[in-house]
């Protein structure tokens, strides 16, 4: 048993152990905890080996190696370091596939480290459904509709059907096939999503990943950056960029193109749903948000999320009710629970072109969140005061007009005002525009816990 569980993690160590071996390994981890702890340090070394000279022969290299296997591996001569250097002398491994399979085995491992088969790491929401736990070891299938998982790190991933996932942890997961969107926080860095040609390890992001039943996968990012890496090619993907991988062929750029989550990304975003009028803004980078036009519709856009503003808000909405005319505007303050995360959101209608002065169109509809709206900001002013501090990007320059009436209106001349209705759960937002020339907005901020 000695030689097989030595046998499985040198296959583990540079990327070539199957799902059968996998799993065998993971069991004989579970079984004994002596054999956790001699992975643990044994897979220490890749800081070491990341950092070696890549001109040196393989001889040179194992002489120079072996010095760091002891310091680091905490064993007897004869015990891991003898094992790395009969690997390194029969495989004939170089330092930079052996440095890049450690570091990878170093990240995979976390399955063993933070999750025994069985133990909850999400929780799955379908629609109104009460929400369903997804446990390690967990295989799901996705028949319908798009599903929200929101995972122990704070990792939010949103999964269009059809498509097939197994959970390692609540920092890996694999997808044999579907398309996600994921959201990592801070306490999710490092997440990762594995498909049958590549895998994907976040840095900190929003990203896409579409994967096909012949191995074919997308890698598509929103905001931040990701890593992907396919046979020992590693390539750092960021902002507004994406990459395919094949079977049989290296990673490859490929056009940014996000409108193939345009029905995972608003869920992952928090949007829940939206009726009439309103609809989520369409996926793209921050920049492109903010820039975006509509005659039609007023967008939900996406902006900061997960951060406490540290000072209290002037806003004009704090509790449930309807609002309009006069009682749409009244200043109150907004002070944010101590260690409480916000998100907000700003709705928007953005004409293509401009109206005349004397035309005006009612838009109206709902959006409803997946967490409770705290606050609502509806005033031009209180609108400008509030940008420094919650949006995420620069938002499209303004007329002297747009500057002025970019809050919602209370005019004696219209037959219709707008209006702000927020339903008693505080989950539903239902807005009533009287759409002029100019830009109307209004800003939600939702609890982001």
């Amino acid at each position: 048993m000695h030689d097989d569980f030595d046998s499985l993690c040198a296959s583990y160590l540079d990327g070539t152990l199957d799902e059968r071996s996998r799993d065998e390994l993971a069991a004989l981890l579970e079984s004994d905890p002596a054999k956790v702890a001699v992975l643990r340090s044994q897979l220490l070394l890749s800081g070491s080996l990341a950092r070696l000279r890549p001109d040196l022969d393989d001889e040179h290299f194992l002489r120079t190696v072996m010095p760091h296997v002891h310091a680091m591996s905490g064993e007897a001569e004869e015990a891991f370091p003898s094992r790395v250097r009969k690997s390194i002398r029969t495989a004939r491994w170089r330092r930079g596939a052996l440095a890049a399979a450690a570091v990878m085995a170093l990240a995979a491992t976390l399955f063993v480290f933070h999750g025994r088969r069985g133990d909850m790491i999400a929780s799955r929401f379908d629609g109104e459904s009460p929400s369903q736990p997804v446990r390690v070891g967990d295989k799901l299938e996705f028949s319908q509709g798009v599903s929200r998982l929101e995972f122990s790190n704070g990792a939010v991933v949103a999964v269009e059907a059809p498509a097939a996932m197994s959970f390692r942890s609540p920092e890996e997961v694999v997808l044999d096939y579907g398309r996600l969107n994921a959201w990592c926080p801070e306490t999710a860095h490092g997440f990762r999503v594995i498909t049958r040609s590549a895998t994907l390890t976040d840095l900190g992001t929003s990203f896409g990943v579409s994967a096909a039943r012949d191995g074919t996968a997308d890698f598509v990012v929103l905001d931040g950056k990701v890593e992907v890496q396919k046979d020992g090619e590693t390539r750092t993907v960021e902002r507004g960029a994406a990459l395919r991988a094949n079977h049989g062929r290296g990673l490859s750029k490929i056009a940014f193109e996000p409108s193939a989550f345009k029905r995972t990304w608003p869920v992952a975003s928090g949007i829940h749903s939206t009726r009439g009028e309103v609809v989520p803004a369409p996926p793209g980078t921050r920049e492109a948000l903010a820039a975006y036009e509509s005659d039609r519709h007023i967008l939900v856009i996406p902006e900061r999320r997960d951060f406490h503003p540290g000072k209290k808000i002037p806003v004009n909405i704090l509790e449930p009710g309807g609002y309009e005319g006069r009682n749409l505007f009244q200043p109150v303050t907004f002070s944010p629970p101590p260690k409480t995360k916000v998100r907000s959101y700003l709705l928007r209608y953005n004409p293509v072109g401009k109206l005349e002065k004397k035309d005006h169109k009612l838009i109206e509809g709902s959006v409803t969140f997946d967490r409770p709206v705290l606050a609502i900001i509806a005033g031009s002013r209180l609108l400008h005061l509030s940008d420094e501090v919650f949006s995420s990007a620069p938002l499209p320059k303004m007329t002297e007009v747009d500057s002025k009436l970019r809050g919602l209106e209370s005019s004696p001349n219209l037959i219709r005002s707008d209006r702000v209705e927020l339903s008693k759960d505080r989950r539903m937002l239902k807005v009533t525009f009287i759409a002029g020339e100019s830009i109307d907005e209004l800003r939600a901020i939702t609890a982001d816990d």
